[in-house]
């Protein structure tokens, strides 16, 4: 059933042949100031990886409550070894729909529902990005009944464009600089609707 509505606002735990995908909790501290440091280069104090891990399990119950989309990072588990390998997140991206589909001088924005993965090194290249993110991708379309959702990444991130590519999603290249986040979009909607 698509969109059942409040009661999947909240993403709980979804699986995979390899995977878990699961909020985050407090005893994932350490592994979240790794992945803030090698995914995302944030040479930062442990207590600003704290921050974020608090803000981010109290958006989950907040939002929640608002009947709101999960909009979060949620850990990626290897089941085999407990491991947690990186993170997927829902994400509110900013898109400018004008210059994506043609016309460089319209740079207005709309919100659009994002995916995010970052995936730490030692476990990319085995296809987990794409398991992971498939995964997101499902929930959003079969628990949540969104319409469509988009990816963003650099024009040199060539891995993350072909995880965008297997997902369904078509690649559109922004003619401008800015906004930085979105140099290439990936996108795709619904199967109702394609």
């Amino acid at each position: 059933m698509i969109g059942r509505g409040v009661a999947n606002m909240r993403l709980h735990i979804l699986e995979t042949p390899r995977l878990r995908i699961r909020p985050f909790s407090e005893a994932d501290l350490d592994n979240c100031a790794l992945f803030r440091r090698v995914v995302f280069g944030l040479d930062e104090p442990l207590e600003n990886a704290r921050n974020w891990l608090t803000w981010t399990i109290d958006s989950y119950r907040e939002l929640a409550q608002l009947g709101q989309p999960p909009y979060a990072d949620y850990a990626v588990v290897l089941k085999e070894s407990g491991a947690i390998l990186g993170s997927v997140g829902i994400v509110p991206t900013l898109l400018p729909w004008g210059a994506l589909k043609g016309d460089p001088d319209d740079r207005l924005l709309s919100p659009e529902i994002g995916l995010f993965w970052g995936i730490l090194p030692e476990f990319r290249r085995r296809g987990f990005a794409l398991e992971a993110a498939g995964a997101l991708l499902g929930y959003l379309f079969d628990d949540l009944g969104a319409r469509q959702a988009v990816a963003t990444t650099e024009r040199d991130n060539i891995a993350s464009q072909r995880v965008m590519a297997k997902l369904g999603m078509t690649l559109l290249r922004n003619p401008n600089p800015e906004p930085h986040w979105c140099q290439v979009v990936g996108l795709i909607e619904h199967p109702s609707v394609r």
